[in-house]
C-alpha cells in the first residue's frame, strides 16, 4: 500500500517535472501557473532525483518514469548548472572583460541607508577586477542625480565614461540608478521602460572599438518587491517556525507579488526583444532578470544569444545570496560573434546578489 501511495506522488512530480519545462515557452501575461513551476524547478527535480535512487534501491522499474522526464531536460539543467567546464580560461591579452553586479544600494540594505563599509568594500573589489566594462544596477547614492555623482564614482575606480538614468526619473532628491561603466567612449544611448511608464528597466549603449561596433545592454527587470515581513515569514519557514496564523497569510502575500512581478517582466521582455531585433550590431547582455533558466524572460532575451555561464562557467550558478534558495537571476548574454571564457560568479556578499564576470573576444 505505501508503495503504492509513494508510486503516485512520483507521477504527481512527473508532472510537475514536465510542467517546470514549459514556462519558456508560454507567456506569462496567459498565465502564470508554468511561471510558477519553473520558479519552483529545482526543488521538483531534487524530488525526481531522489524517487529515481529509491526506485533503484528497492530494485524497481519504476525509477525509468523519473529517470527518463529528467533526462528530456537536459538543457534546461544545464543552463542552472554546470557539469563539465567550459570555455577556454587561457590568455586574457586582447579579450574584453565584462562585470555585472546588483549592488543592492551600496549598502547592502534594501532600506537605502547608507554604508560607507560597504560601499568602499563594493568600490574596492570593482577596482581589483579591473572590467573593462561593469554594469550596475541598483546603484544609490544620497546626492541626487547630477553628473558629479558618476564623476567622482568613475574618478575613484578609474573609468573614462558611464551611461546611467534613474530608475524613476522623477526622484529628484537622491540617485537610484542603473550604470555602466566602460574604458571606451560611446557614441550612442537610450533607455528601455513600458508605454506610459516612467520607471525605467535598462539602458544601452553603442560602443566603437577598432573596425568593431557593439551594444551594451543592462537590465534590470522587475522585482519581486519582497517586504521585511516576507523575508521574515521565510527565515520562519525555513526553521519550520512560521507564526501561528501566519503560514497562510504569508504565502498569499509572496504569491502575489511573484504573480505580479511574472506579468510585469513579460511587458518587459517584449521590450527589450524588440530593441535587440532593431540593433544593427553585435550585443552583450548583462543584467539582474529576477527570474531563473526556467523563466519566459530567459528564453525569450536570450534567443540567438550565448548564455556565458552555459558555454563558460562551472558548478552551480546561483547568484542570489539573499534569505531565498540558490537562485541564478544574474546572466551576461552575448551574440554569437564573440566568444566567451572564463565566467565567474564571484562569492562575495556585499550584497544580495553575486556580481558575474566573463572574458569575450572575436
Amino acid at each position: 500500500m505505501i508503495s503504492y501511495i509513494l508510486w503516485l506522488i512520483n507521477i504527481f512530480f512527473v508532472v510537475l517535472l514536465s510542467g517546470a519545462y514549459l514556462p519558456a515557452y508560454i507567456n506569462p501575461e496567459i498565465t502564470t501557473v508554468f511561471a510558477f513551476l519553473g520558479l519552483a524547478y529545482p526543488f521538483i527535480l531534487a524530488i525526481n532525483v531522489l524517487f529515481v535512487l529509491f526506485w533503484l534501491v528497492r530494485g524497481k522499474r519504476k525509477l525509468y518514469l523519473s529517470l527518463v522526464v529528467i533526462l528530456l531536460g537536459y538543457n534546461p539543467l544545464m543552463r542552472h548548472v554546470k557539469l563539465y567546464a567550459g570555455g577556454d580560461d587561457a590568455g586574457e591579452t586582447g579579450k574584453l572583460k565584462i562585470l555585472s553586479y546588483n549592488v543592492q544600494n551600496m549598502s547592502h540594505s534594501n532600506t537605502g541607508l547608507e554604508r560607507s563599509e560597504i560601499k568602499q568594500m563594493i568600490l574596492s573589489f570593482v577596482e581589483e577586477e579591473n572590467a573593462d566594462i561593469a554594469c550596475f544596477q541598483e546603484y544609490s547614492e544620497k546626492r541626487s542625480y547630477d553628473e558629479q555623482v558618476f564623476e567622482d564614482l568613475t574618478r575613484v575606480i578609474r573609468y573614462n565614461d558611464s551611461y546611467y538614468i534613474n530608475y524613476n526619473p522623477k526622484k529628484g532628491y537622491r540617485t537610484d540608478a542603473i550604470v555602466i561603466l566602460t574604458k571606451m567612449p560611446y557614441f550612442n544611448s537610450g533607455t528601455l521602460s513600458l508605454p506610459d511608464d516612467h520607471h525605467n528597466f535598462g539602458i544601452y549603449i553603442d560602443i566603437a572599438l577598432d573596425s568593431d561596433t557593439f551594444r551594451v545592454y543592462n537590465l534590470h527587470l522587475e522585482s519581486i518587491r519582497l517586504h521585511h515581513e516576507d523575508y521574515q515569514f521565510f527565515e520562519d519557514m525555513s526553521k519550520g517556525q512560521p507564526a501561528k496564523g501566519k503560514l497562510g497569510e504569508g504565502s498569499k502575500s509572496v504569491v502575489r507579488k511573484l504573480h505580479h512581478a511574472f506579468r510585469v517582466r513579460a511587458r518587459q521582455t517584449a521590450v527589450v526583444v524588440s530593441s535587440l531585433r532593431s540593433c544593427p550590431y553585435p550585443v552583450i547582455v548583462c543584467g539582474d532578470f529576477n527570474d531563473t533558466p526556467s523563466s519566459y524572460a530567459y528564453h525569450q532575451i536570450s534567443e540567438g544569444l550565448t548564455d556565458a555561464f552555459v558555454n563558460a562557467g562551472f558548478g552551480l550558478g546561483n547568484t542570489f545570496a539573499g534569505n531565498l534558495p540558490p537562485l541564478r537571476i544574474d546572466f551576461i548574454f552575448h551574440s554569437p560573434e564573440f566568444q566567451s571564457t572564463a565566467f565567474k560568479v564571484h562569492k562575495i556578499k556585499h550584497s544580495d546578489h553575486y556580481p558575474v564576470s566573463t572574458y569575450l573576444s572575436k
